[in-house]
């Protein structure tokens, strides 16, 4: 997890992590900030739609999902999946391009970024690969492969 200092109030934590061909970023979101965060992703979703696919391809990112997991008291943590058909070079390229935005769009998404949650692109740290602790993969078969043994 990357720790931002004393000048950095919006922004607390980001955790980012290269998953194979996937990233997974995590943020907080404050209380106050859920609303707005939520008109941003509207916006996203709707007026904005056709710039934001446009972008994602041009990145090299082929899918994003966005979840929150809501806090009682508001807020809550945001978790963004990201998933490139050329993992490494396109998620990197696709930060840094998000740090210095050339596109119009790009530009627009990062000062929303950085009006909602203070996220300076520029400043995350490299992206490396995360150790798997732990993996359930159920597989076709393998229960009925159990049953057959048991008898």
């Amino acid at each position: 997890m990357y720790e931002l200092g004393e000048g950095d109030p919006k922004w607390h934590s980001i955790a980012p992590a290269m998953l194979g061909r996937n990233l997974l970023l995590t943020w907080e979101i404050p209380a106050g900030q859920e609303e707005p965060w939520r008109r941003f992703l509207q916006e996203l979703s709707g007026p904005r739609y056709e710039e934001y696919k446009e972008s994602r391809r041009r990145l090299g990112i082929s899918a994003e999902s966005t979840w929150l997991a809501p806090r009682s008291s508001g807020g809550g943590v945001a978790v963004m999946y990201l998933e490139a058909e050329d993992p490494e070079p396109a998620l990197e390229r696709a930060l840094r391009e998000l740090a210095a935005p050339k596109a119009p769009f790009d530009s627009w998404y990062a000062t929303q970024m950085r009006a909602l949650f203070g996220c300076d692109f520029a400043r995350l740290p490299r992206v490396s690969g995360a150790e798997l602790l732990f993996s359930w993969p159920e597989t076709a078969g393998e229960e009925d492969q159990k049953l057959s043994e048991g008898s």
